[in-house]
């Protein structure tokens, strides 16, 4: 049994993904998003992950509310004020705990068996004249995998699609650039093929100029609840990711025969192993639900859902 394995996965932004710093600023938007200090590319931070999928894996097992013996446990979330509503203390075997970790004070909590990281950006959407384009960078791609090295030439594009091979100068929002050579192939990049096709590559110094440039920024007012109607003052905008953003983060699966919960060993509820697969199975019940109940902030106004590319063919 492997110690731990380290999978990436690969998501496409079905709606826009807000996920916000957590204060207004006085910015070009009241709300922005979270970024990466030293690049100031937009990311999702992978406690924005990790949170909805423990509470989608408690829907998915049926964890979020239950009884046993009498007492009532929520093992999603953070399970009342001091953790006192996870069960992960008494049950061992819980595909909730287990895998994201529980706290029942002092010496009576366990971190959690699925280590999640933050999302990055490696294919964006820009409109052009040529329609949709995917744009990426050597630094959006490194440690990949790939076969290819990819190198990007100063202030031009280089076509990865063949639908672009033609394209002699294409623009990304309000910048055009000319066509210049490069070097790099996405054939084994899990994204659907038409994504692929429509791919350039630009160098690192621009990709953040782009992207920051062509977020989404809407426009909302708070609702009077005594009138029906605006509320004066209330009006604030806030940015997003846009849709159609395919996006890469890691999660690091343990095994749980290092670990023991009030002195038991873990086992699976059938008597099992806590191995790597069965932390994996459960995350990925949860990470199922993000293309239906999405992630971060600002559902209500349609943002949110986030579909896994390349979750694992299992029967939930």
């Amino acid at each position: 049994m492997d110690d731990f394995e380290v999978k990436t996965y690969y998501a496409i932004a079905l709606d826009p993904i807000h996920v916000g710093t957590g204060r207004a600023r006085l910015e070009r938007v009241d709300l922005p998003i979270i970024r990466e200090p030293g690049t100031n590319l937009p990311k999702i931070p992978g406690t924005s992950l990790s949170g909805p999928a423990r509470t989608y894996t408690a829907i998915q097992t049926n964890r979020y509310r239950w009884s046993k013996d009498g007492r009532e446990y929520s093992c999603a979330g953070r399970g009342g004020e001091g953790g006192e509503n996870h069960c992960g203390s008494v049950n061992p075997a819980c595909p909730v705990c287990v895998p994201y970790g529980f706290s029942k004070g002092s010496g009576n909590s366990m971190q959690g068996l699925a280590q999640f990281f933050d999302a990055q950006i490696l294919l964006f959407p820009v409109a052009s004249l040529a329609g949709t384009v995917w744009v990426t960078s050597p630094m959006a791609l490194e440690g990949l995998g790939l076969n290819s090295e990819f190198q990007a030439p100063d202030n031009s594009f280089y076509p990865l699609g063949e639908q672009l091979k033609d394209k002699e100068r294409l623009n990304f929002g309000w910048l055009m650039l000319p066509k210049g050579d490069g070097k790099g192939n996405l054939t084994n990049l899990p994204v659907p093929e038409e994504i692929k096709q429509r791919t350039v590559l630009v160098s690192d110094k621009l990709f953040p100029k782009i992207v920051n440039s062509n977020l989404e920024v809407r426009t909302s007012v708070s609702i009077d609840p005594a009138t029906g109607t605006a509320e004066e003052g209330a009006l604030f905008t806030y940015e997003a990711i846009p849709r159609g953003t395919v996006l890469k983060f890691d999660v690091v699966y343990n095994s749980g025969k290092y670990f023991r919960v009030g002195g038991e060993e873990l086992k699976t509820e059938d008597g099992g192993d806590v191995g790597t697969q069965w932390v994996k199975a459960q995350v990925e019940k949860g990470l199922k639900l993000f293309e239906i109940l999405g992630i971060g902030g600002m559902g209500t106004r349609g943002m949110g859902r986030l579909k896994i590319l390349n979750l694992e063919k299992v029967n939930y």
